[in-house]
């Protein structure tokens, strides 16, 4: 009598599932669809029944990762609603560092597109200007991923303080004092994480933006 336990059966959200374990551990440079065929148990062309080709499995993964985005607090105001879906935005993407330089290369699925659409819907009721709010919307999307993938690339590699100090080993202190003081910083824990900072800023700023261009009703 066999004692083998019954494969977990194929279909595309496991698939997917397993996919995106392998480039979080391993790098999605270590993904082909052989060696998730291997992790599932399965041959290789039982995977092409649930999943076209690579690329369609990028653009599902993506959207896999686009799903774990937070939705704000029912009751937050539209512009605390898109700090509150940014961060989250940034989180889920650190959490998935593969997903960053896929984002853009794969169109967005069913959830990425209702995430933008949310974005674009708070901006729309935040008062702002049609122009500015769609401005608004760019300005945080690149913020998001532009900070998330010089973040996850100054952290690439076992010891990113050898690479700092390597890095200042190889300029001059004389001709570039700013610099060097400005990587102390960094290696004195001096610094911490500025994308919350600056994400306030962008968002300050179009208030007041908006502020200064609005005709004064008094006037």
């Amino acid at each position: 009598m066999s004692t083998t336990a019954p494969r977990e059966p194929l279909h595309r959200d496991r698939i997917v599932a397993v996919a995106v374990s392998v480039a979080d551990s391993d790098g999605v440079a270590a993904l082909s669809m052989r060696n998730l065929a291997r992790h599932l148990g399965y041959e290789v062309m039982s995977l092409y029944n649930h999943v076209a080709n690579k690329d369609e499995l990028f653009t599902l993964m993506v959207d896999a990762v686009a799903a774990e985005i937070d939705d704000p607090p029912a009751d937050a105001a539209p512009l605390a609603a898109v700090r509150a879906v940014t961060i989250s935005t940034h989180d889920v993407l650190v959490r998935h560092p593969w997903a960053p330089e896929l984002w853009q290369r794969y169109l967005p699925g069913p959830a990425r597109t209702r995430q933008m659409d949310d974005l674009l819907r708070f901006f729309d009721e935040s008062g702002l200007s049609p122009e500015l709010a769609h401005h608004g919307f760019h300005a945080v999307t690149n913020h998001v991923l532009g900070y998330t993938l010089q973040q996850l690339g100054m952290n690439m590699g076992d010891d990113p303080e050898a690479r700092a100090n390597e890095f200042l080993a190889g300029i001059s202190d004389a001709e570039h004092p700013h610099m060097v003081a400005h990587v102390h910083q960094h290696l004195a824990g001096d610094t911490s994480s500025s994308f919350e900072l600056v994400l306030d800023l962008i968002l300050d700023g179009l208030v007041r933006l908006d502020a200064t261009r609005s005709p004064d009703p008094l006037a």
